[in-house]
């Protein structure tokens, strides 16, 4: 009787929509582009069809600075995925970034003891698919 091995879980991916597109296409280029109000001029993070600030529908995307600091953390034992489950223990960063908006991201190569609020972080980019960059940030320095 032989036994074949479970697949693997697949990895969750993003969907883009139309108003997120551009800032997909951009992790895929290695730029890290964010939506502005092309009324109001204010930046906003994640992408979405109305400005919070205005209410304008219109908007563009400029790219952004790659720094940030560390807002909060969290360490993951119990992934909400089974596909995270082999990389257990990992760290998820919220990031204030330098471009004014918030990220969270996986952040790599990092011991959670040696962490603090406000300790320097650059956002990379991690090919997954021919179609799909994810964000991920390594401390600086």
């Amino acid at each position: 009787m032989s036994t074949t091995p479970a697949p693997l879980p697949e990895r969750p991916m993003p969907t883009p929509t139309r108003e997120s597109q551009p800032y997909w296409d951009g992790l895929r280029e290695g730029r890290f582009m964010l939506q502005h109000c092309a009324s109001c001029g204010k930046v906003r993070h994640y992408p979405r069809p109305v400005c919070p600030h205005c209410f304008s529908m219109e908007s563009e995307f400029k790219e952004a600075p790659l720094g940030g600091t560390i807002h909060a953390w969290t360490v993951c034992h119990h992934p909400f995925n089974f596909f995270f489950k082999a990389q257990a223990p990992y760290i998820v960063a919220l990031v204030d970034m330098d471009a004014g908006v918030r990220v969270n991201a996986p952040l790599h190569g990092v011991d959670a003891a040696s962490l603090a609020l406000g300790q320097k972080v650059r956002l990379q980019f991690e090919p997954v698919s021919k179609d799909v960059t994810l964000p991920f940030f390594v401390r600086e320095g």
